[in-house]
Formats: structure tokens, C-alpha cells, sequence
């Protein structure tokens, strides 16, 4: 006789008998259940980054005073590039920094690079992921979420990362593909949805951005504000309904919720150009941000029947200096509140979407201190202007 699972919003059951295991893996929201990160070798001080771009672009006084404003202004200290031309006077060998405004590098050459470097890095990622759950077995892994904004090609690092990390083949496979900065809850979303419809299932999500690859020589204030912003990174997570033996550290997801203001469609666009991947990123993005994340996270509060008063970490994308104080202004929250953000800025740049796993990871760590479940709230944001958001618990198991 069929009969409806006593858990609410747990589905159908086929079965009046079932085995304990089973009820409690339908019970439990997915978690996130480990993450790992990974960084290519070329390790890039802010300052010498400011001097390579200053020297190469062939700025005027006026040029040259601008981007010393945004550089100084960016609260980044290092990059990371899978370039080594950070290293070397700018010559003609050079596969993006070419001597000041002599050779364009078109986009086929750029993708060619991602294709080179990008597989490596993300695998790297996924083996500091699944190295912290060691009672995983890497054939227990049901799907893939792969996403990427810098780069693409196929077949692609999914079909890639199967085959290095020894997945099965039929490990089912999905593409988040040129989303932006947002795309890894998009991501954490779509491996919540799968999980929630498949309680047995493992998943995993990795991502690589090479941003570096899209440096542009330019005096448009625009692309000033990329070039000083944007570094290179992959992340990867394990999410599952399933014990994997890392629970102190895990997050529980529990409610999502998007949204984009059409205001803003025109202040953060991605677009490929003829010579590259063209961002513009306009000084009105925080503003627009400033203006929309309080009725954001209002939304996001009720559609959880949380209050504001209960969340006790956030993990904001740190897009910027000017947008973590956007957010800190519109959402009464000290630097306290946002440290770990800022850390990852100082230390990382925006690696685009990888760079909120950057921050899940060091919040994972600080919470498995707590004795007790408390609130996350995590956010992003992207062309469109979108504001991907997530309300997640911490297990709350340590010892008092």
C-alpha cells in the first residue's frame, strides 16, 4: 500500500516498511559537505599589477591617475594568474601582454589557454574536495555540476574531470555556463533540487575561472575597474542527504531565493568581443546593490520564516570593496559580520563565481566550532543585475 512519508515535504514512498537509513536520509535537507579550493602558481601583488597594466597601456597623466584611484581602492593585496607574464618585461612573446597596443590576442587564442589550464585547476580543486570525505568512494558520486563564465569548449571539463578523477561514466553531467558571478549558488541550487529528488545521490559541483585571460589594455574606466578587480581560482564542493563523515563542518541547504532588478541590466554586462571577453562594470553596480539587497534579503527571510535577528553568519561575494559596504550599509552589518569576505578579496581578487566557495570554505571552518545549529545567509551577484541568494544551518556538533 502506498502511503505518504510521515516528514513533510518528503515525498511518496512506494512502501509502508522501510529501513531506518532510508527515513533519515529522506528527512535531512542536502549539505554541503565538503569544499575545496585550488590556485594557480603565478602569485601576483597588487602593485605589480598596477605597474604592468600602467606601463603597457600607454596612459595618459589624467589615465595613469585613475586607475592609481581604483587600484588603491580595491582592498586586494594578490592575484593569482595561470600567466607567468606578470614576471617578465611586457614583449612580444607574450600570450595576452603584448607590448603596449602592437598584437591583439583573439578570443580562439584565449580559449585555447583556458582549455590548457583550466582542467588541471579545477582538478585540483575536486582532489582537496573529496580528500577531506576519505569514506567516499569517488564511484559513489552520482552527478557533476560543472560552470564556468571565462571559458568553454566540449567536450568539456565534465566529461574531462570524469574521466581524471575515475567517475563512472554514467555519472550524470550538467553545464552552468557564462551565468557570472552568481553561478556557483546557481549551481549549490541545482545539486539541492537533484538531491532533494534523489536522497541517495552524491554531487558534485566544480567550477575554474581564468579571468586573467581577459585582462584588456584599455583606458576605459570600465575595463580599468576589471583589470584591478579579477583574478583566477576553481573551487569544487560534495553535496549530499547522505552521512559522508564530515558533518561538523557541513552546511545544511534550506531556502533559496533570486532575483534581478532591470534597472540595472546595462551596469554588468558579459559579452564576447572580438579580442576577448568584454565586461562592462559600471560605478553605479554598488549603488544598484546598495538599493535592492535589503528587499532581497527580506524576501529571502520570509520564504525561510527566519527573522534577520537569527542569521549569525554571512558569506557575501566580495565583488568588490564598494559592494561589501554596499551591502554592510543596506543590511546594518559591521565589518565583523563581513571579515571573511574581505579576507578572501585581500588575498584572491574576485575569481568571478568560484570566489563564494572561497568564503563557504573558511566559514565551514570557523563554524564546526559551534555547539549549536545556527543560521547562514550567503549571496552573490551577476549580470542582469542578479542577486542569488541562500539561507543555509550549520550542524552545530562540537563539543561545549
Amino acid at each position: 500500500m502506498q502511503q505518504r512519508c510521515p516528514v513533510k515535504n518528503s515525498r511518496w514512498i512506494k512502501t509502508s516498511c522501510f529501513h531506518a537509513d532510508e527515513f533519515r536520509i529522506m528527512r535531512s535537507n542536502p549539505r554541503i559537505q565538503s569544499i575545496g579550493t585550488a590556485v594557480p602558481p603565478y602569485r601576483i601583488s597588487q602593485d605589480k599589477h598596477y605597474a604592468i597594466l600602467e606601463s603597457a597601456n600607454g596612459l595618459s597623466r589624467a589615465e595613469r591617475l585613475t586607475m592609481r584611484r581604483i587600484y588603491s581602492k580595491s582592498g586586494i593585496s594578490w592575484r593569482y594568474s595561470i600567466l607567468d607574464e606578470f614576471d617578465e618585461q611586457d614583449h612580444a612573446d607574450h600570450e595576452v601582454f603584448h607590448p603596449a597596443g602592437e598584437l591583439v590576442t583573439p578570443v580562439a587564442d584565449r580559449m585555447t589557454l583556458f582549455e590548457k589550464h583550466a582542467p588541471g585547476l579545477c582538478t585540483d580543486a575536486a582532489k582537496a574536495c573529496l580528500k577531506k570525505l576519505p569514506l567516499l568512494k569517488r564511484n559513489e558520486i552520482t552527478h557533476i555540476i560543472c560552470f564556468s563564465c571565462t571559458g568553454m569548449y566540449a567536450p568539456g571539463l565534465d566529461i574531462q574531470l570524469v574521466e581524471v578523477l575515475g567517475l563512472q561514466r554514467s555519472t550524470e553531467r550538467t553545464c552552468i555556463n557564462f551565468m557570472g558571478c552568481y553561478a556557483a549558488i546557481n549551481a549549490l541550487k541545482a545539486a539541492y533540487h537533484i538531491c532533494r529528488s534523489e536522497p541517495e545521490a552524491v554531487v558534485l559541483i566544480a567550477g575554474a575561472e581564468l579571468c586573467s585571460l581577459h585582462y584588456q589594455k584599455s583606458a576605459e574606466t570600465n575595463q580599468m575597474i576589471a583589470n584591478a578587480l579579477f583574478g583566477d581560482g576553481a573551487a569544487a564542493a560534495i553535496i549530499s542527504c547522505r552521512d559522508l563523515g564530515n558533518d561538523a563542518e557541513s552546511l545544511s541547504l534550506h531556502t533559496f531565493y533570486s532575483e534581478f532588478e532591470p534597472a540595472g541590466l546595462q551596469d554588468m554586462v558579459w559579452r564576447i568581443g572580438n579580442a576577448g571577453f568584454d565586461l562592462r562594470l559600471t560605478p553605479e553596480v554598488p549603488e544598484a546593490i546598495r538599493a535592492n539587497i535589503g528587499e532581497l534579503t527580506g524576501k529571502l527571510l520570509k520564504k525561510a520564516a527566519i527573522s534577520r535577528a537569527e542569521v549569525s553568519h554571512y558569506a557575501i561575494h566580495p565583488g568588490g570593496t564598494r559592494i561589501l559596504e554596499a551591502c554592510e550599509q543596506a543590511m546594518d552589518l559591521d565589518q565583523d559580520a563581513t571579515a571573511i569576505s574581505r579576507e578572501v578579496l585581500d588575498s584572491y581578487g574576485n575569481m568571478s563565481s568560484v570566489t563564494i566557495l572561497f568564503v563557504l570554505e573558511k566559514l565551514m571552518r570557523k563554524v564546526a566550532e559551534s555547539s549549536k545549529p545556527e543560521w547562514v545567509m550567503a549571496c552573490a551577484f551577476g549580470p542582469g543585475l542578479t542577486m542569488e541568494s541562500v539561507i543555509m544551518q550549520t550542524a552545530g556538533n562540537a563539543k561545549s
